[in-house]
C-alpha cells in the first residue's frame, strides 16, 4: 500500500534463490502452531517474505479497555511501528516513503506533540517521531569463499544437510560490523525455532546448546 516500498530492494543472485528452494517449507508448521488461518504476504513462503522489506505494528495504544474502560472518546492514540529493511534499502528513504503515505491519506504530518493552534487548523493530524538513528540492512554473499569454509566446517559435524539461509529476521546489527570492520559477517543461528525471542518465555532446548558448542568449535577451529 506504500508506494516505492519494494523499489530499493536488490534482487537475490542464482545462488540466493536456489537456497530458498533447498529450505524445508514449514508453512504449514508455523501456521498450526500459530493458530494462523491465512497469514500475510498473497501466497508468498515465509522464506520470500523473509528476502523482502515489512512493516509491523508492534503496539497500538488508545484510551483504557477490560476493567479500566470508561465511557470517555479518547483524543489520540498511538502505535509503534518497525520497519525491517533488506539489501538496498536506506533507513531514510524507507521511513520517508510510510511519511509520505500519511501524508496522502490526508494527515497533516508533524514531529512534535501538537499544539491547540495545530489541533484547530488540521483535522486530521499525525505526530511521526523516528526512534533511534536506524541502520541499514546487510546480507553477505553465499559464494564468499569464508562462507564455503564455514558451511563444510558445520558440515562435519551434522548427519542432515546444513540449511543455508540467504538473510534472517534479525539485524543483531550486523550492518555496523561490515561498516566498521570492513568484514562480512556470518550468522550461525543454534536455538530450536519454537524459542520465542524477545518474550518473557524465551528458551533454548539444553541439547542445541551442546550441538551449538560442538558447531562452534569446529568454526573456531577451521584452517586458512
Amino acid at each position: 500500500m506504500i508506494k516505492g516500498f519494494y523499489d530499493d530492494v536488490i534482487p537475490l543472485t542464482e545462488a540466493e534463490k536456489k537456497a530458498i528452494t533447498n529450505i524445508p517449507n514449514v508453512d504449514n508448521i508455523l501456521k498450526q502452531d500459530l493458530a494462523l488461518s491465512r497469514p500475510d504476504g498473497n501466497g508468498k513462503s515465509m522464506m520470500e517474505l523473509l528476502m523482502l522489506p515489512t512493516l509491523n505494528i508492534n503496539g497500538i495504544q488508545s484510551a483504557n479497555i477490560g476493567s479500566m474502560a470508561s465511557n470517555i472518546i479518547p483524543a489520540q492514540a498511538t502505535a509503534v511501528l518497525d520497519l525491517r529493511l533488506v539489501l538496498g534499502n536506506d533507513v531514510d528513504r524507507q521511513v520517508n516513503k510510510v511519511i509520505a503515505h500519511i501524508r496522502n491519506e490526508g494527515y497533516h504530518v508533524i514531529d512534535h506533540s501538537p499544539s491547540d493552534d495545530e489541533r484547530m487548523k488540521y483535522p486530521l493530524l499525525a505526530t511521526v517521531v523516528k526512534r533511534g538513528a536506524g541502520y541499514n540492512a546487510q546480507r553477505t554473499p553465499m559464494d564468499l569463499p569464508l562462507a564455503q569454509k564455514v558451511i563444510k566446517a558445520i558440515e562435519t559435524t551434522v548427519d542432515d544437510g546444513v540449511i543455508k539461509v540467504p538473510s534472517l529476521g534479525g539485524s543483531l546489527p550486523l550492518y555496523l560490523f561490515e561498516q566498521y570492520l570492513q568484514s562480512k559477517p556470518i550468522t550461525i543461528p543454534i536455538v530450536n525455532y519454537d524459542n520465542n525471542q524477545h518474550a518473557e518465555n524465551e528458551n533454548v532446548i539444553l541439547q542445541y546448546i551442546w550441538e551449538g558448542i560442538e558447531t562452534m568449535a569446529v568454526v573456531m577451529m577451521m584452517k586458512e
